[in-house]
C-alpha cells in the first residue's frame, strides 16, 4: 500500500512538474510582457503564501494590503525597467509605516509593528528578489530558472545516493554535505555550460558565477525551510500537487535571481545583442 501510495504521489508530483515547466517555456518563447506577468504572478503568489505562513488568521488589512503594495511594485517594475529598485520599496517602506502607525494608534500594543515587519520582508524576500528577472535577456532568464534546477535535482539524487554527513542539521536536517558538494558542481556546470553557449564573457567568469550562484541556491533554500520550521508547516500552501506552494519552488530561484541581478551590473555575462 505504501509503495501505491509513493508512486501515485510520485506520478502526481511529475504531472505538475510537466505542466509548470510548460507554463515556463510558452511565456519564456514569447517574451516581454508575458514573463513580466508570469514572474509578477509568481511574486504576488510567493508574497500572498509567506504572509499567511505568519498570520494564518486574521490580520486582513495586513495582507490586502501588502499584496496591492506588491502588485503596485511589480507593475512599476515592469514598466519603468530604469526605476530604481530601492526607490520604489523605500515607498512600499513608507505606506507600510503608515499602516503601522493607524493600526498601533488603536491597539495599543506590539502587534501592528509585527505585522508591519511581516509584510516589509515578504515585499523584500519575494517581489524585490524576482523582479529584476523581468528584465533579464532570455539567456539570462533560463540561466536563473536552470541553474537552480539542476542544482536542487543533483543535491537531492546524490543526497539519496550517497549522502551521509548532514551539513545543516539546525535547518533542513535531510540535506548533506556530498548532495550540497554535487549542486555546487552541477551549478559550476550549467552556468560554464551557458557561458559556453551563449555568453560573452570568459568562461572562468561564468565558473565563479556558477559557484555565487549555486551556494545562494542551497542558501535559499536553506531560508525557507527555516521559514516553514519557524512556524512549523511542511510546505508554504497546497497549491502546487506534490510540490507545496510556489514558494517551495521559487526558495532557490528568487535568491538566484536577486545574486545574478548584481553581478551582471558589476560584470556583463551576456552580450546586448542576445536580448
Amino acid at each position: 500500500m505504501n509503495d501505491k501510495f509513493r508512486a501515485a504521489g510520485l506520478g502526481l508530483r511529475l504531472i505538475t512538474a510537466a505542466v509548470l515547466a510548460a507554463v515556463l517555456i510558452a511565456a519564456w518563447v514569447m517574451g516581454g510582457w508575458y514573463v513580466s506577468g508570469l514572474v509578477g504572478v509568481l511574486a504576488l503568489v510567493g508574497l500572498g503564501e509567506f504572509l499567511f505562513l505568519f498570520q494564518p488568521e486574521g490580520g486582513w488589512g495586513m495582507k490586502i494590503l501588502g499584496l496591492l503594495l506588491g502588485a503596485a511594485y511589480l507593475a512599476a517594475c515592469a514598466a519603468l525597467p530604469s526605476l530604481p529598485a530601492g526607490l520604489a520599496m523605500a515607498f512600499c517602506a513608507m505606506i507600510t509605516a503608515i499602516y503601522a502607525l493607524v493600526a498601533w494608534s488603536r491597539e495599543k500594543t506590539l502587534d501592528p509593528l509585527r505585522r508591519a515587519a511581516v509584510m516589509v520582508c515578504g515585499l523584500a524576500y519575494v517581489p524585490l528578489l524576482l523582479a529584476p528577472a523581468m528584465h533579464f535577456s532570455r539567456w539570462e532568464q533560463l540561466l536563473v530558472v536552470l541553474l537552480p534546477a539542476a542544482s536542487d535535482m543533483a543535491a537531492y539524487f546524490a543526497g539519496v545516493s550517497f549522502g551521509k554527513h548532514a551539513i545543516w542539521p539546525g535547518v533542513s536536517p535531510k540535506k548533506s554535505v556530498e548532495g550540497s558538494i554535487a549542486g555546487l558542481l552541477a551549478a559550476v556546470i550549467v552556468s560554464c555550460a551557458m557561458g559556453l553557449a551563449f555568453g560573452s564573457a570568459p568562461l572562468y567568469a561564468f565558473a565563479a558565477l556558477g559557484a555565487v550562484m549555486g551556494i545562494m541556491a542551497q542558501l535559499g533554500d536553506f531560508f525557507e525551510s527555516a521559514l516553514k520550521r519557524a512556524v512549523n508547516v511542511k510546505d508554504s500552501s497546497r497549491l502546487l500537487p506534490g510540490h507545496g506552494g510556489v514558494l517551495d519552488r521559487l526558495d532557490s530561484i528568487s535568491f538566484c535571481v536577486g545574486v545574478y541581478a548584481v553581478a551582471s551590473a558589476l560584470y556583463p555575462f551576456f552580450a546586448q545583442a542576445a536580448q
